[in-house]
């Protein structure tokens, strides 16, 4: 608890070494200053969490001050074997000191020039993760943690020791270890399903679905700034799926703000809302849940299964004669806008208004006022109703997806960078971010079975 306090605090502890002397310099600054690693600012254990497919990744990080000093400031930054056992120690691990074979570390003698308060970056390479040729010889062993301290040595000034070493924590995991954040006001499109091809009208014409995921709510936001400024009211966080139709959402008006809810309110598929307020149901931030959602219109039934469990389930009313589930109207429309004016005269009725249709997003939903706000992986669609079996046997990954017709969706997440998401069925219907997306460190998603 003590560690964890002092992490809280440092930020306010820097604050106050600037504060707690009245000696000034000539440039009006406090002479009492320090010197820490800026990646150990508030938390000196840094999770390097690699994924098995990654055979090489960059940490970098500056010494910093607390504010610029008149002169420059002089270290040297290395790797520093002698804290393993200390760590191990405060810890009550074990871990064994990274071999070197699988880093090279930039740092040496760096400088913090006068006015400055930071140095130039010094960088950790981590390598050779993969080992060598198919069979990975040499890899660095799954599964296993192993510890790279790294410090700053014989600075020309104090050092403040709680953040002057940063403990890498270095595993390569055969979980899944990437993920993106999908903060306010983003969400995630997909340009091609608002052109009509064979790829695109995979998603429509269903008559059963299966929707899953792995989600981590940061935080159940409440309110939301809107574009012009002013403070909207926020009771629904928006996973994936289509408004009315088939909808994966967080919450509800005069519902449990962290309970899943799962709408089917269209003639294809006419379950309503379910299930019915249960704080029994409620999910909690700051953890990893799988979810799935299902509905087949032969047996008219809905479910929702967490982390490969029955959570709740439904049947819906009367199916509409012909009624199909399209997650990709406008893809629809665009095959209308290419007919001869007589043929789109005749089914104007049917297909004029798609142009600017809701259909499959993950993150949105009725409008922008409605983000997820957390982080997802693993997003799956499929054209049939999976079976808890099915779900609960394939939560963390696909293989060979492109064999696989019914399923017509595979976002993976696993990219670690840009703002496009690729489709790894058979389809390739990637997705793109409203706004940038953010991909995290540390993330990984631990399997159960």
């Amino acid at each position: 608890m003590m560690k964890t306090m002092n992490r809280i605090l440092l930020p306010v502890i820097l604050a106050l070494v600037v504060l707690s002397s009245c000696r000034k310099d000539t440039t009006g600054y406090v002479f009492d200053n320090v010197v820490y690693l800026d990646v150990a600012e508030t938390k000196a254990a840094q999770p390097a969490i690699i994924g098995r497919k990654i055979a090489e990744r960059d940490y970098r990080m500056h010494a910093a001050i607390a504010y610029p000093s008149d002169s420059d400031i002089t270290m040297r930054i290395a790797v520093d074997e002698a804290k393993v056992a200390k760590y191990n120690s405060e810890n009550g691990t074990s871990w064994e000191m990274l071999d070197s074979r699988y880093y090279d570390f930039a740092g040496g003698e760096v400088v913090i020039p006068a006015g400055k308060t930071v140095s130039d970056i010094a960088t950790l390479h981590l390598k050779n993760l993969m080992g060598e040729g198919e069979q990975e010889q040499g890899a660095l062993p799954l599964d296993e943690t192993y510890l790279l301290p790294v410090s700053i040595f014989d600075a020309s000034i104090s050092l403040l020791e709680e953040s002057a070493t940063v403990y890498y924590l270095v595993k390569r995991s055969s979980n899944i270890t990437t993920a993106a954040f999908l903060g306010e006001l983003n969400w995630i499109n997909f340009p091609t399903l608002d052109v009509y091809s064979e790829n695109s009208m995979a998603l429509n014409n269903l008559t059963a679905v299966t929707m899953e995921a792995f989600i981590y709510i940061d935080k159940f936001i409440t309110t939301i700034k809107t574009s012009a400024g002013n403070d909207l009211a926020v009771n629904i966080s928006s996973v994936m799926g289509k408004e009315t139709d088939f909808l994966l959402r967080i919450g509800d008006a005069s519902f449990q703000r962290q309970q899943f809810q799962l709408v089917g309110q269209a003639a294809s598929t006419n379950f309503d809302k379910m299930p019915r307020s249960d704080a029994g149901k409620n999910i909690e931030p700051g953890r990893w849940y799988h979810v799935a959602c299902t509905y087949d219109q032969k047996t008219r039934k809905a479910c929702i299964y967490v982390d490969g469990e029955l959570q709740s389930e439904t049947v819906g009313g009367d199916i509409e004669d012909g009624a199909v589930l399209n997650f990709a109207d406008r893809a629809l429309y665009d095959m209308w806008s290419k007919m001869p004016e007589d043929e789109q005269e005749a089914t104007k009725d049917q297909y004029g208004g798609l142009n600017e249709a809701y259909q499959f997003f993950i993150g949105k939903s009725y409008d922008d006022y409605r983000p997820l706000n957390g982080k997802i992986a693993e997003v799956r669609l499929w054209s049939v109703a999976r079976t808890q079996q099915e779900i609960y046997d394939n939560m963390y990954e696909i293989t060979d997806p492109e064999i696989v017709p019914e399923l017509i969706g595979y976002w993976k997440f696993d990219e670690g960078q840009g703002n496009v998401v690729k489709d790894y069925s058979r389809y390739g219907n990637d997705g793109v971010s409203q706004l940038d997306l953010t991909w995290p460190e540390g993330i990984e998603i631990q399997k159960t079975h």
